[in-house]
């Protein structure tokens, strides 16, 4: 073979391989795993006064870092800078098995963003959560992740009582720990502003994250729910509770309510605040701010947190200003919204962080 024809021979190899790199660069393999977002609607589910744990809470302005007791040091240089999928399921190892977590990424959220972890109610999922009560607009909103956990059995364990997660006497506040502790990494968000809200047995949930792991969460909103659990030794953080006065399954009197599925006596609505109350030393005597079918009580406290309660007249045991799907009761609910507790929760829950 002449030297030209080795050398033409060499040319089309060369080529070839360009080629085939090329196509290799500009096509992944259909097998490579791809980060899927969830879709964008499911099907809906039916529905001690003294404290030696006094991490303060302080509003924003006057904030610090430095978290006393916490196992996590956030290092927001670390997190990862590429994209995440808005929509994503996580996975959380536990002793009773993996758990699993429905995650609001919202697109171009800043490292440093605050998070909220929101609790479903006893037979609900993160997802029906997701669905209903409208925190997924707000995060897009505010620039906010937002975290819906699901329960085991669809319930949650939160002391005293009751349903599947509570007999089988899961520890749910080492798997709230344990997710926010892997969101801290992955999304980068501020541990110092993480904040627990639910909806009935999801609000029993954030009063035991509260008092479980004081130095979890700069604040709380729990909403139709009661300290079920023994609190010692009550933190000091920001509680925002939201209570329907005509909620006959957990009354806001206490007892067992009418409608109770549970018929468990539940304390009522100042017993369950009460520990909050003295371990931040706040002002025996609310401000009232009452206005139409909404009562709101605020405590001055030391801290500088404070205890926010609104009680909502003629509402039952809702998330008031949730979405309805039955178009029933979606007609009778939209000629009486007095309240929107997701916005309501917000706001006054932002404006504190752990120092």
């Amino acid at each position: 073979m002449s030297i030209s024809a080795v050398v033409r021979v060499a040319a089309v190899a060369v080529v070839a391989i360009v080629m085939a790199a090329c196509s290799s660069a500009r096509g992944a393999s259909p097998s490579a795993p791809v980060a899927q977002p969830e879709p964008a609607h499911a099907a809906p589910t039916p529905v001690v006064p003294g404290s030696a744990s006094a991490t303060p809470r302080v509003p924003l302005a006057s904030a610090t870092p430095g978290l006393p007791g916490s196992s996590v040091t956030p290092d927001l240089s670390e997190a990862p800078a590429s994209p995440i999928a808005i929509n994503r399921t996580v996975t959380v190892d536990t002793e009773a098995g993996p758990r699993t977590a429905v995650v609001h990424h919202p697109a171009g959220l800043h490292r440093g963003a605050p998070m909220v972890v929101v609790l479903h109610g006893a037979y609900g999922s993160g997802e029906q959560a997701r669905n209903t009560f409208g925190w997924d607009a707000l995060a897009d909103r505010e620039g906010v992740l937002v975290a819906y956990p699901n329960g085991v059995g669809r319930t949650w364990n939160a002391g005293h009582c009751c349903g599947p997660a509570h007999n089988a006497k899961i520890d749910d506040v080492a798997f709230l720990h344990r997710l926010v502790e892997q969101l801290v990494v992955q999304d980068g968000v501020d541990r110092y502003r993480v904040y627990a809200v639910g909806m009935s047995n999801g609000a029993m949930m954030a009063y035991a994250w509260a008092c479980g792991r004081p130095h979890d969460l700069a604040g709380i909103g729990p909403v139709a729910g009661a300290l079920v659990t023994d609190c010692p030794q009550p933190p000091v953080l920001n509680v925002v509770a939201v209570h329907g006065g005509a909620d006959h399954s957990v009354p806001v009197t206490g007892g067992i309510g009418p409608k109770s599925v549970t018929r468990f006596k539940y304390p009522p609505l100042a017993t369950t605040l009460a520990p909050f109350l003295a371990a931040d030393r706040c002002a025996p005597t609310p401000r009232r701010n009452d206005r139409a079918a909404v009562h709101v009580s605020t405590y001055d406290c030391l801290s500088g947190a404070g205890v926010t309660v609104a009680v909502i007249d003629g509402v039952g045991h809702d998330w008031p200003g949730s979405r309805v799907f039955d178009p029933v009761r979606r007609v009778l609910r939209e000629s009486f919204v007095p309240l929107d507790a997701t916005n309501f929760l917000w706001t006054h829950l932002r404006t504190v962080r752990m120092s």
